[in-house]
């Protein structure tokens, strides 16, 4: 990330979001909102003074709520750029932070700023959040304070989190001597996500390893449905962590009652593979949750002119054929915006996409594949079917009630053509007097060579 942040040919624009967008391919029009963070970006020196004298505690976003910070503060320790940002909804203007600033950096009257960018190619990598589990309540999660996340999990277990390094329960501080660890929150489930979430497996068999490492007498059980683990490497990590001596259970967790006087957290599961009943005492849960579209995937829809599959998650061209390319061509996707994906994944296809933008940015010229779609003006009735089929977005009806084809967004999938009702829209090389005159052809073609067979046969 400083890297980047250092590179002469890249600019950063944190804080910031795409509000418009227009254009063509290699010739896009983006308009960034920067958003006002009450700190001069050129006078802030990172140096974290100013959050140290803020009166105001709320919890810490990147900390998942077990943190603390203040109305200003920096959102983690390795942003990039280092620089403090004020919550304008928790600051109370005391002002101690405009004080404490040696630099002068505070500036409590900047407004947002808007830019106009001009682009080649457009690559979104929109992330992912976390399948909302306090919206469902699942497992009596954000009712009982001992039952946690994984991400929660990572952050204590973090040497900079807000534990240090520890791992403690929430509800008394107290180093738990038994957590029950429940996959597939969120993912594959009729009531919450139809699909895997790729990542969960890995990640809760890593936090058990680390927990192992921290505390050796720790009671782990992992309770799981198919334990998937099918990158390079995985399988035999998952065979290593089961040497650590954590119960893994095949089963589904039913629920999670607390007793009212050991505060214990008592997990019921049935086992499918002992056909059983289990009631297990554990001091902490930790849930696996699933991953979900980000907010920023439906804003880049909305925004960018993309569609969304099923799932929510951006869609593709062709899943193994265009995994990066969108139905606009100029506009890739990688990562987690076209649905959940690892590290190396991500990074694989943060690279395809990447080539694929070069492709474009490394010509003066952009080519066009010729077949498409071409409207006869005098027939057209402005009907809008064409217009309302069109995956593409390609075709629009104008003022003058005429549909019109945009050459570069036209793929010549011939939709429009077999809708139009007025018959008044053609392909081109593939119009339909041509394909007449075609089939015409083959039909002649074949009449004569059966006459010649037949007169082969009688000589």
């Amino acid at each position: 990330m400083v890297n980047a942040a250092k590179h002469p040919n890249i600019t950063l624009y944190t804080y910031s979001e795409v509000v418009e967008f227009s254009g063509n391919t290699g010739n896009f029009n983006v308009k960034i909102r920067k958003n006002a963070r009450y700190v001069d970006e050129k006078k802030c020196t990172g140096c974290g003074l100013c959050t140290t004298k803020c009166p105001i505690k709320v919890p810490r976003e990147f900390d998942r709520g077990i943190g603390e910070r203040g109305a200003i503060y920096i959102p983690f320790p390795q942003a990039v750029p280092k620089i403090a940002l004020i919550d304008k909804e928790a600051c109370i203007d005391c002002k101690n932070c405009q004080r404490a600033c040696l630099a002068e950096a505070i500036d409590f009257e900047q407004e947002p700023e808007y830019i106009d960018v001009k682009v080649g190619a457009v690559i979104v990598a929109t992330g992912y959040d976390e399948y909302p589990i306090m919206k469902y309540n699942d497992y009596n999660y954000g009712i009982l304070p001992d039952v946690i996340t994984q991400i929660e999990l990572e952050r204590m277990l973090s040497p900079i989190g807000p534990t240090g390094g520890h791992v403690y329960r929430v509800s008394d501080g107290k180093v738990p001597k038994k957590i029950a660890m429940i996959q597939c929150v969120g993912s594959r489930s009729v009531n919450g996500n139809p699909y895997c979430s790729v990542v969960c497996c890995s990640v809760a068999l890593k936090n058990a390893q680390l927990l192992k490492q921290e505390y050796p007498d720790i009671e782990i059980t992992l309770f799981y449905i198919d334990i998937r683990t099918p990158d390079k490497g995985n399988e035999e990590y998952y065979r290593k962590v089961r040497d650590y001596d954590i119960n893994i259970i095949r089963g589904k967790v039913g629920e999670i009652t607390q007793d009212p006087e050991t505060n214990k957290l008592n997990v019921r599961a049935y086992s499918s593979l002992t056909d059983n009943i289990i009631n297990l005492d554990a001091d902490l849960v930790v849930l696996s949750t699933g991953i979900i579209p980000s907010k920023g995937t439906e804003e880049a829809i909305e925004t960018l002119g993309l569609s969304k599959g099923p799932s929510g998650f951006l869609s593709e061209n062709h899943v193994c054929l265009s995994p990066q390319e969108t139905k606009n061509v100029g506009i890739y996707i990688c990562g987690c915006a076209a649905g959940p994906k690892n590290i190396p994944y991500s990074v694989s296809t943060a690279l395809a996409a990447s080539s694929k933008a070069a492709i474009i940015l490394s010509s003066d010229t952009y080519s066009q594949e010729l077949i498409i779609a071409e409207v006869n003006d005098d027939l057209c009735m402005g009907c809008h079917r064409c217009e309302k089929l069109c995956e593409y977005e390609a075709i629009r009806v104008n003022e003058q009630d005429i549909a019109v084809v945009d050459d570069l967004k036209c793929k010549g999938c011939g939709v429009c053509v077999t809708s139009c009702p007025a018959r008044a829209i053609d392909l081109k090389y593939y119009r339909e007097k041509q394909l007449t005159e075609e089939v015409k052809g083959i039909g002649a073609f074949c009449v004569e060579t059966a006459d010649i067979k037949k007169e082969a046969v009688k000589e």
